[in-house]
């Protein structure tokens, strides 16, 4: 296994960075480099290249301050459906960019229910605003106590969007009164859950990254007591530790995302990088943010664009004591079967 970047994932990456500085909306620049279709499967009509690009192009997502959760969202879905569950003109306009799926009760439990003639009620948790909700996906809770797997159309009479935000970053609602389902068939949800962890955790590195690099360039110019910030042995050390941990967690997420690519991957590979990414997005723009001083605190700066959305993303998938303990039980289950 050969971890070291490819001239593909180079490429890619400049790709990424190019697309970001674009002046259409993300969504668009992204699908004209081919975001998300290189990732989809071929059945799908994707290229299937696999998670290793996945990786690149949100690490860089993160790194440029654009995570674009509802890309991940999308991807999540299409991951879960049969292709025959998705409709022709709604993939279309997915990989396009003009449009995007979300998902309920895929990273927690789920807070719809339906009853047996397939009509689901209830009230989402917050989902990504990524503007056309074109395809949803969800667990919901059946009369019969177990849990079923439905498709509903979001612009379908019944379906409201309820805007919100969270630390200045829009979010949606969707309401659900009465609307009928589509039952549908997710063979492999533990497999695509998965997936999508080691998307969210690229995308933390990302972002921790660049509050290091934003960290880093800040306490080589700031002159105190008549020295640059770098050579207070305190402020260097602590700097040094995350620079150097920010490779070794990078190698985790690469190793996990080339395991599932190669169906070999144990249950606690994808859990155990997305909470090792979450601690280490914490613990990065945190120091950015104190290194930094008031600077850091300012709205507009990167620092604090960083710790913002290392915050939200942090949380997408569950809190890192959450991720900690599935890491655990998915560890104890695999031994156990050995």
């Amino acid at each position: 296994m050969d971890l070291r970047a490819d001239p593909f994932q180079k490429t890619l990456a400049t790709a990424i960075d190019t697309a970001l500085t674009g002046t259409r909306d993300a969504a668009v620049e992204l699908a004209a480099v081919g975001v998300p279709e290189m990732s989809l499967s071929e059945k799908l009509g994707g290229y299937g290249l696999g998670l290793g690009a996945d990786v690149v192009v949100h690490h860089r997502l993160g790194y440029g301050l654009e995570p674009v959760p509802a890309l991940r969202e999308t991807v999540l879905a299409l991951d879960l459906l049969h292709p025959d569950d998705v409709p022709a003109d709604v993939l279309t306009e997915l990989i396009a960019g003009k449009g995007h799926a979300a998902t309920s009760g895929t990273h927690r439990e789920p807070r719809l229910t339906a009853n047996t003639d397939g009509r689901i009620w209830g009230t989402t948790e917050p989902l990504p605003d990524g503007g056309a909700l074109r395809l949803f996906v969800t667990r919901a809770l059946q009369n019969d106590g177990r849990m079923g797997w439905y498709t509903l159309d979001p612009t379908a009479p019944g379906c409201d969007e309820l805007p919100g935000e969270q630390l200045g970053v829009p979010t949606r609602r969707l309401r659900v009164e009465g609307v009928r389902a589509l039952p549908c068939h997710v063979t492999d949800a533990t497999c695509a859950l998965h997936r999508a962890r080691i998307r969210q955790a690229a995308v933390l590195l990302g972002l921790a990254d660049r509050a290091l690099e934003s960290a880093r360039a800040h306490v080589n110019t700031r002159i105190q007591y008549g020295q640059p910030l770098l050579e207070l042995q305190t402020i260097a050390h602590r700097l040094a530790r995350l620079v150097a941990e920010a490779e070794g967690w990078r190698l985790l997420v690469q190793e996990a995302a080339w395991r599932i690519d190669q169906s070999c991957e144990d249950p606690s590979d994808a859990i155990r990088a997305l909470a090792a990414a979450t601690e280490h997005a914490h613990a990065s723009t945190r120091l950015g943010i104190q290194l930094h001083g008031v600077r850091g605190m300012a709205a507009h700066s990167t620092v604090a664009s960083a710790y913002r959305l290392a915050s939200i993303e942090a949380l997408r998938m569950g809190t890192t004591c959450m991720l900690w303990a599935q890491t655990g039980h998915a560890m104890t289950a695999a031994h156990e079967k050995r």
